[in-house]
């Protein structure tokens, strides 16, 4: 007779379950992997993206569209794509609003040019453009109107035999566009040499202090003086005998006065008046030596000839600069209609 075992009967393994299970461990470190593969891509590109939103320009732009290609695995691969094409946005704005032709040109060219800008070649982002470049040109044709007759103005002061103080406050008045923001100097120099050439003190003072390089549009109007050896000081005409010295008491600082004492007269020693006692000349303060009186101590003076000639040639530099800005507009004129 069998023995019966009380032990309950092993339940037989079921395959299926141990496959699914092996089914989920790796999943699970595929996941892991690729989470893994894809955290340094993301933190790249967000480094990426922190740098380029400082610079809202065509470069930085072009460095995250290189940025985006070059982490696609990247989690914040979309967020950084919305950053690329509202940077393009924001600073086509800011272009348009500065008539800033130059930036609009490279952000034309790049979306046409560079692959890397293809995502953002959208319908959108080229009628943002279109219309960017249509109000620049109509300001810029504005600006180049106004520009025109400040050519008309500068051409007749250096045609006329004498000058016209309404023509010279016309260029002072005058402020140029951006597009021609490189020639303000060239505006200011010629401006104060005409007011050093009319003797406006007022408006050679008021020009000058808008300068950048003070000394350089001083430059044109003055030359060594000669009347102080170009020294900015000449000899002190009160003690001119014994230099720095009181002419009145010799450099001793005392003086010989007569006085009542008692029932006669003596002379007695007093405290110069003239130098207050000091001994020195009160003019030049001992020194022995004044200011020059035509250069103000500073070794030139001002020549009207030299402003004069100054003031054509800063004049005849504007009106050139006026043309190239011409040429520039029509430049970009016919480029925009092709």
């Amino acid at each position: 007779m069998n023995k019966q075992t009380n032990q309950p009967a092993e339940k037989k393994k079921n395959p299926l379950s141990a496959i699914i299970i092996v089914l989920v461990v790796l999943a699970v470190l595929g996941a892991a992997a690729m989470i893994g593969m894809r955290i340094p891509d993301t933190m790249e590109l967000e480094r990426k993206m922190d740098v380029a939103a400082a610079s809202i320009n065509a470069d930085g732009v072009t460095a995250l569209a290189a940025a985006i290609e070059q982490h696609p695995q990247a989690a914040n691969l979309a967020d950084a794509r919305r950053l690329a094409d509202e940077m393009i946005k924001v600073a086509i704005d800011e272009a348009t609003a500065a008539t800033d032709y130059r930036t609009l040109e490279a952000f034309t060219a790049a979306l046409k040019e560079n692959t890397a800008w293809k995502p953002y070649a959208t319908e959108e982002n080229q009628k943002k453009l279109a219309d960017a470049w249509a109000e620049t040109l109509r300001r810029m044709q504005k600006d180049q109107d106004q520009l025109n007759e400040l050519k008309a103005v500068a051409a007749r002061i250096v045609n006329a035999p004498a000058l016209v103080p309404a023509d010279i406050g016309a260029v002072a008045d005058f402020r140029l566009p951006v597009g021609l923001a490189g020639s303000e100097e060239t505006r200011i120099a010629a401006v104060y040499a005409a007011a050093i050439a009319l003797k406006a003190q007022d408006l050679a003072d008021s020009t000058l202090a808008l300068a950048a390089d003070k000394e350089k549009v001083r430059a044109g109007t003055e030359e060594p003086c000669e009347e102080c050896g170009r020294q900015g000081t000449v000899p002190c005409q009160s003690c001119v005998r014994n230099p720095g010295k009181c002419p009145s008491c010799n450099g001793t600082g005392v003086m010989k006065a007569t006085k009542l004492v008692g029932k006669k007269f003596e002379s007695v020693d007093q405290p110069c008046t003239r130098c207050d006692g000091s001994g020195q000349c009160a003019a030049c303060k001992g020194t022995g030596k004044r200011e020059c009186f035509y250069c103000k101590g500073t070794t030139k003076r001002v020549n009207t000839q030299l402003a004069v000639r100054s003031m054509k040639e800063n004049l005849k530099q504007l009106i050139a600069d006026i043309d190239r800005q011409g040429a520039e507009l029509e430049r970009l004129k016919a480029a925009a209609a092709r």
